[in-house]
């Protein structure tokens, strides 16, 4: 090698002239026969692909959840301004429906055991309302949806800002899961204009003596169409539309009562 050392700077050459037209077949040559990954490496990749969709699909759970647990915040504060006085809250899975089957009614598994009675209030997820307890024994209930076809009309106040201030209307149940009504005609007190209701708006309901003051404020949905009353043109009809659009497919509810359990009868038998 070293009597040969003196041809190296030709060598160097010739690199130097061949490289730019050996590149191309270069590529070429990948382009037709890429290299063969082995079959360990392709089993990390698949593997490691398969870590990352779940940490992704679990931080994707997670903020969902983080975002209905603030929501569900937001609704308590609400109701803790309007409500003083305390309620009980039970947990109660769906566990079937009534036997009559053009019934829209919901089996909960719950009754006077854990201090459910007929002047209890069901809701869903979000504190959004449900229905009412409409029968009840030992340890099961039922529940008539509010917006259950043949329902009876509801009265509630459509929110237009942050306080308990807003217009109130009379919701009756149209068969399709929606509630629809008038809007009673209110005046802004500095401008003597109109206020009128707009999409989106967030809808209550009023406990005016029909539902228990423990309903008061629950959330019955959102403004979805809003249209001009036939009884005079400065009059809405509103058409209100559940958070949840199938209340009667709902898994568990919470069932707010004023009434105590057996247990905390007999507790207080005991003192």
């Amino acid at each position: 090698m070293k009597y040969l050392g003196w041809a190296r700077p030709l060598g160097w050459l010739a690199t130097t002239l061949v490289a730019p037209i050996s590149h191309p077949f270069a590529a070429f040559s990948r382009w037709v026969a890429p290299a063969e990954t082995s079959p360990q490496t392709n089993e990390e990749i698949i593997e490691l692909n398969k870590r990352l969709e779940e940490a992704e699909r679990a931080w994707r759970s997670a903020q969902l959840e983080n975002k209905r647990l603030m929501q569900s915040l937001e609704e308590l504060k609400v109701m803790s301004v309007v409500n003083s006085s305390p309620v009980r809250q039970v947990f109660a899975p769906i566990f079937g429906s009534s036997s009559d089957l053009s019934s829209n009614v919901l089996r909960a598994r719950a009754g006077r055991f854990e201090g459910v009675d007929v002047s209890s209030v069901a809701t869903a997820a979000g504190l959004q309302l449900l229905g009412r307890v409409i029968s009840v024994d030992e340890r099961t209930c039922d529940i008539l949806p509010f917006n259950a076809k043949g329902g009876e009309a509801i009265s509630a106040m459509i929110m237009i800002d942050a306080s308990a201030n807003g217009l109130v209307c009379r919701l009756t149940p149209t068969g399709s899961g929606t509630l629809k009504g008038p809007v009673k005609d209110q005046r802004d007190p500095l401008t003597a204009a109109a206020v009128e209701p707009t999409v989106g708006q967030t809808v209550r309901l009023l406990a005016d003596g029909v539902w228990p003051q423990s309903a008061q404020m629950l959330l019955v949905g959102k403004v979805i169409a809003i249209e001009p009353s036939p009884d005079g043109p400065l009059r809405k009809i509103v058409t209100v539309q559940p958070t949840i659009e199938r209340l009667d497919r709902v898994s568990e509810v919470v069932i707010r009562t004023n009434a105590v359990s057996d247990d905390e009868n007999k507790a207080r038998r005991r003192k």
